[in-house]
């Protein structure tokens, strides 16, 4: 009751100062963007580390495919593996964009 009270002052001060109020639920995890990639260039796996050149905690093999953010982090991206699932930076010269999600 207090919430929507305060939402109708809002509204009214927008509207009464000329101006347009949106109003959206948060971004739930679904709505979130990034790209796919496919492994590319590689013999026998392509190691995610936890930092560009840090401690490996998973694997992407020739061919699996996975997906992270769209941007680079220097020549390193950052993406999901596929053995166990950890999030981490992949070199990008192995990644293949394929992809938007």
């Amino acid at each position: 009751m207090l919430t929507s009270r305060i939402v109708a002052a809002l509204v009214a001060a927008a509207l009464a100062a000329g101006g347009l109020v949106a109003v959206s639920a948060p971004a739930s995890a679904g709505d979130r963007r990034g790209c796919t990639y496919r492994v590319v260039r590689v013999k026998t796996r392509l190691n995610v580390r936890v930092e560009p050149g840090g401690r490996i905690v998973d694997k992407l093999y020739p061919g699996d495919r996975t997906w992270g953010g769209c941007a680079k982090s220097g020549r390193w991206r950052r993406i999901h593996g596929t053995e166990i699932g950890r999030k981490g930076f992949a070199f990008g010269h192995y990644l293949k964009k394929i992809g938007r999600r």
